[in-house]
């Protein structure tokens, strides 16, 4: 791979094997996960003998294995002896910082990844196939050539590729690749690494307030002086998890009432496997477009202030997050909230979105108490509880009204520029607030629009089959007519009448999702 000096990505490409290299690449998983327990046992063994084996050691005890113990290419069995030397480090390095509950590596792994490193172990044959090799003398893993490309929309040519995984999703039944490749460093310029700043530097801060229902509200000052406020709705997410615990119950009490290993039960088993897969997929997607979203409202801010600063003056990120960390923890021992409400908060995925967005940005992040941070009025520091999703100062002489979410996240951003003091806000400071979707979803105008469709299909003995919603989104915000389809739309009281005589849309069925208030 050419090291250009760039971040690291990785690119998930999902691949089909046949028979013979499904089996030959889970024989060959299962063999890399019992080399990584035989590697594991003989480093604990070193340590009870007083000897501490460094990372070039484990490498050279696993690749020197027989053939029927290593049954792999000599760079994957170096992979996972780095691994191995790689997960003592970071172990050690917890230990040092007191971070509670680490363990050394201990436990025992029954399938385990393919590895194979940069340029090794792995080519492109000359009819576009990839070729993963498990060794001499062994029959190779042949799949279709990964077709991808980067960021900047350039296909990523296997030059750039670097160390190729070849993994099994047991829950989705299925082969995928992931292939780690260079991009140039698109990284913001970060404050926290704790040098000195010069003076021409000018530092904004972004505070986000993670939620259950809003998984991110960033907020930072405009160069104008008014707070600029990005809420954005998980709801999406929150229906995704509610179908998903509901068909798991459904699932789990029909399994209760049949006999293990009978017809029923694996097929009851294979449908839990496709729900969990299922999901995963669109939670996936969901927590990319959260992330994707915050990105671009922060780099939205660093060129606004690049544009409003002076010659010469450079930019750096302050990124700031509400600790929320542990909340999860111990919620039914302690009976701190309800059952629904802990198991809201046992499939947060927090962690998850926190990680994306430092991946995504290259910021990493400082968290900061956000105790009473929703409570809190920014303009006269009144605290009170709210219930419901506005915000509204129990002061009378305080005129703020504010969504409850952009109240924490302006009161986080005043502790982190504040040494975590609560200052006001000077009362007439403005805050321009925008909702996002974190998913694509249907306006009022265009739900109504399609069913009215479909209505208009019926009438006029059109049945082409139920149309999904997601393939009519587009269509259904349009008013034209489909050619052939013989459906002709009635104009309904409130719409008005096009050119052409066709129905226009109601308004607002184009209106973006964000809206600013």
């Amino acid at each position: 791979m050419i090291k250009t000096g760039g971040r690291v990505l990785t690119a998930i490409v999902p691949v089909r094997l046949n028979r013979a290299d499904h089996e030959r690449a889970h024989a060959a998983c299962h063999a890399s996960a019992l080399l990584w327990n035989y590697a594991v046992d003989w480093v604990r063994e070193q340590w009870k003998a007083g000897v501490r084996p460094g990372r070039e050691d484990i490498r050279r005890f696993v690749t020197s294995q027989p053939p029927e113990v290593r049954p792999l290419h000599a760079h994957t069995a170096q992979a996972i002896a780095y691994d191995l030397a790689d997960a003592i480090a970071t172990t050690l390095t917890n230990r040092a910082r007191s971070t509670v509950g680490t363990k050394f590596p201990w436990r025992e792994k029954k399938y385990r990844p393919l590895v194979f490193t940069a340029r090794f172990g792995w080519r492109i044959t000359p009819r576009g196939q990839l070729a993963l090799s498990l060794g001499r003398g062994r029959g190779r893993i042949l799949v279709a050539a990964p077709e991808f490309s980067d960021r900047n929309g350039l296909l990523v040519t296997p030059e750039r590729w670097g160390e190729i995984k070849l993994c099994w999703d047991i829950a989705a039944r299925s082969w995928s690749l992931r292939v780690a490749h260079h991009l140039a460093d698109d990284s913001l310029p970060d404050v926290s690494s704790g040098k000195p700043l010069s003076d021409n530097v000018r530092v904004i801060t972004v505070a986000v307030d993670e939620g259950v229902i809003n998984p991110m509200t960033l907020v930072a000052v405009a160069p104008d002086g008014a707070f600029e406020v990005a809420v954005i709705n998980g709801r999406s997410a929150r229906s995704i998890k509610r179908g998903r615990n509901k068909n798991m119950g459904r699932l789990q009490a029909k399994l209760s009432r049949c006999k293990p290993g009978s017809r029923r039960h694996r097929r009851l088993t294979a449908a839990k496997k496709n729900l969990t897969a299922r999901t995963d997929r669109r939670l996936h997607d969901f927590n990319h477009q959260v992330t994707a979203k915050a990105n671009s409202f922060i780099r939205d801010q660093v060129t606004a202030h690049e544009q409003a600063t002076p010659q010469g003056t450079s930019v750096a990120v302050r990124l700031v997050v509400g600790d929320v960390r542990g909340i999860e923890k111990n919620t039914e021992t302690k009976r701190r909230s309800s059952r629904s409400t802990r198991q809201q908060l046992s499939q947060w995925e927090r962690g998850i979105q926190e990680r994306q967005l430092v991946y995504k940005t290259g910021l990493k992040i400082r968290h900061i108490s956000e105790a009473y941070s929703s409570q809190t009025c920014p303009y006269c520091l009144t605290r009170r509880k709210v219930r419901g999703r506005m915000y509204v100062c129990k002061n009378d002489a305080c005129p703020l009204v504010l969504h409850r979410d952009a109240v924490g996240g302006v009161n986080i951003l005043t502790l982190a520029v504040n040494d975590g003091i609560f200052v006001p806000v000077v009362p007439e400071t403005q805050f321009r607030v925008t909702y996002l979707r974190a998913r694509p979803g249907w306006s009022s105008g265009q739900r109504e629009r399609h069913g009215f469709h479909q209505y208009a299909q019926a009438r006029a003995g059109v049945k082409p089959g139920r149309e999904a919603r997601s393939s009519a989104q587009n269509r259904a915000a349009r008013p034209d007519l489909r050619v052939g389809t013989g459906v002709a739309v009635v104009p309904r009281p409130g719409d008005t009448a096009c050119h052409d005589g066709s129905a226009a849309a109601p308004p607002g069925a184009d209106r973006a999702r964000a809206h600013t208030t």
